[in-house]
């Protein structure tokens, strides 16, 4: 085994007592020493041990009307240090590069730009696909997977101020032809914030599917929109199907990663 291959060597006493922090992060709440010890799968004598050093740290804090134990000062501010300097996007190309190699379809990464839902990275299937879709594309708000998911997570006024403004302009990728109701638009967005996903078959592109999934963020806002397409015939658009899951389970990642803890 030469060199570079070789673990690199840390320091075992700090990766034992990092079991005590991702237990008090993956809970998201305070926990008495008797959890932490179980969680962390040590004594609860040695885990007390790391606590109060953790404690001297400001890594941790104990309640001292309960005696339970959270995330303390400190840690607060390494984690916002690190969402400061974390950029979303930069986080999400290895991601949908790995998502596209995997599912072998075409990965599409969007954020909010000045005039809406707009693509930034596309990440080829081994089957590229012939569309009008590239980096500075703008999607529809409504005629699209992707614009789907920003008008479902996005506040209202906004999607509708995007909307209305769209309408005028024919570079929109999906704009033409998207006649609906407004009970129509509710029941659509509606579904897409129960499924975590929206989808669009044949629309705007005959004979290509795509399916979209929200990335949040610490704040609980949207931060991106990961986008699968390929072809109508070997895309499965199914809500339950593996590329939902796929595509479900990479933006939940990613959401973990910017800070994002769901709500229970």
């Amino acid at each position: 085994m030469t060199e570079k291959n070789k673990e690199r060597r840390g320091i075992g006493a700090i990766e034992v007592g990092g079991l005590i922090l991702n237990a008090l992060v993956s809970s998201g709440r305070a926990m008495s020493l008797g959890d932490l010890a179980r969680e962390s799968g040590m004594p609860a004598s040695k885990a007390h041990a790391y606590l109060v050093s953790f404690g001297k740290l400001g890594l941790v804090e104990q309640d001292a009307a309960t005696g339970a134990y959270q995330l303390g000062p400190f840690a607060l501010q390494m984690g916002l240090v690190s969402l400061q300097q974390m950029s979303p996007v930069k986080l999400a190309i290895p991601e949908i590069t790995r998502l596209a190699a995997t599912t072998d379809q075409t990965i599409a990464l969007a954020v909010w730009g000045s005039h809406g839902p707009t693509v930034v990275y596309i990440a080829e299937s081994s089957r590229p696909i012939h569309v009008n879709m590239h980096a500075g594309s703008v999607m529809s708000m409504l005629g699209t997977a992707t614009g789907l998911v920003f008008s479902a997570f996005l506040p209202q006024a906004l999607v509708d101020k995007v909307i209305a403004r769209e309408v005028e302009d024919e570079l929109v990728i999906g704009q033409a032809g998207v006649q609906l109701t407004s009970r129509d638009i509710a029941s659509v967005l509606a579904e897409v914030r129960v499924q975590g996903l929206a989808r669009a078959q044949g629309l705007p592109i005959p004979g290509i599917n795509a399916l979209s999934a929200p990335v949040f963020n610490h704040a609980c806002t949207l931060s991106l929109v990961i986008t699968a397409t390929g072809p109508k015939g070997s895309f499965d658009t199914d809500w339950n199907g593996e590329l939902a899951q796929a595509l479900r389970a990479s933006a939940s990642s990613l959401s973990r990663q910017l800070g994002h803890m769901p709500k229970l």
